[in-house]
């Protein structure tokens, strides 16, 4: 095994040192309604202070998982030392413990561990996918419940800090197993989902990414390489949230029930383009849906269909909108009027 190193400086900055005071509160033998309101307050009163608390979650982690080395135990013992003077004041009338936490939370914000072990282990991925027209439910290392509708792909990767997956296209309805000491994150190119116990869809699009959420909360942030992002909305439930690169979130409100439709074979449409329509229906196989006429494609429709069944709601535009249909030579079913 290589040799570990750990290596020390100074840290002035007072939101770490507030984190770090924070984080040591709420791990606390006891801790009150109101000490919990005023840390999301807190948090919510700026994106630096959510980044720097969120910052040292992963540093405790990280110091939990190397503590067998001597070098970090003896950077312990001498930790109380390191608790910057701004934490002082409010240690007063709190147990041994919470003094103790609040040293150590307040002295990772100064540690940098810098450790040559052994490389750490690659982190293994696990891809998984569901063919056109195919839907499949699995259960992740944690028990999170994954389902992937038609055309889903996604890939997986988890580690003792981390739980992280990368939806590469289509959409997956998510129940996810709590650790709150591992978020889950789902991440695509135009933003990420982030959660720690809770169900929602993501459904990632052409132009962006829709989030629904049916129980919990999570946080909508922007397309990053790491954890670096700022939240940019938090959704709960009954709310669904369109993400595009750029743009803030646009979201609204919702009426459904505890999971998506397309679960039980429907696609449900309320007042949705029939452009939109049709590339849903598209998306499961069978005859593809064309349209002729680009104006055709704003039509608004609104009903539920099964989702193999593109004939019956064929058959509903022709009743309902006086919609043309004839199958080309190609095999489409081109509508028209």
């Amino acid at each position: 095994m290589k040799e570990t190193k750990l290596e020390v400086v100074a840290d002035t900055d007072p939101i770490r040192t507030q984190a770090a005071a924070w984080f040591a509160r709420l791990h606390a033998d006891e801790v009150s309604e109101d000490e919990q309101a005023e840390h999301q307050l807190w948090l919510d009163a700026e994106p630096a202070h959510r980044l720097a608390y969120e910052r040292v979650e992963r540093m405790w982690t990280m110091l939990g998982d190397f503590s067998a080395a001597p070098e970090i135990s003896q950077r312990l013992a001498a930790i109380p030392a390191a608790v910057p003077a701004q934490t002082q004041p409010q240690l007063q009338r709190r147990p041994r413990r919470l003094q103790w936490l609040v040293a150590c939370a307040a002295a990772l914000t100064a540690v940098v561990i810098g450790w040559r072990v052994l490389a750490p282990a690659p982190i293994s991925e696990q891809r998984y996918a569901s063919a056109i027209g195919e839907q499949r439910s699995i259960t992740l290392d944690d028990g999170t419940q994954v389902d992937l509708d038609t055309g889903t792909t996604l890939r997986v990767r988890y580690s003792r800090q981390q739980r992280r997956i990368a939806l590469d296209q289509g959409r997956a309805f998510f129940k996810v197993a709590a650790d709150t000491a591992r978020p889950l994150t789902v991440d695509t190119a135009q933003g990420s989902v982030r959660a720690v116990g809770t169900q929602f869809e993501v459904y990632r699009l052409d132009d962006g990414l829709d989030v629904t959420l049916f129980e919990g909360k999570v946080q909508l942030r922007a397309a990053a390489a790491d954890d670096s992002a700022a939240a940019v909305a938090t959704l709960t439930p009954g709310q669904r949230a369109h993400m595009a690169a750029g743009e803030p979130p646009q979201v609204q409100s919702f009426h459904g029930g505890s999971a998506p439709a397309w679960i039980d074979g429907q696609l449900v449409f309320a007042d949705m383009p029939l452009r939109a329509a049709v590339d849903e229906f598209n998306r499961y196989g069978g005859s593809p849906l064309r349209i002729k006429d680009a104006t055709l494609g704003e039509l608004r429709v609104s009903g539920v269909f099964r989702s193999n069944d593109s004939s019956g709601f064929v058959e509903a535009l022709s009743a309902l909108h006086k919609v043309s249909a004839h199958t080309n030579a190609a095999g489409e079913t081109e509508l028209s009027r």
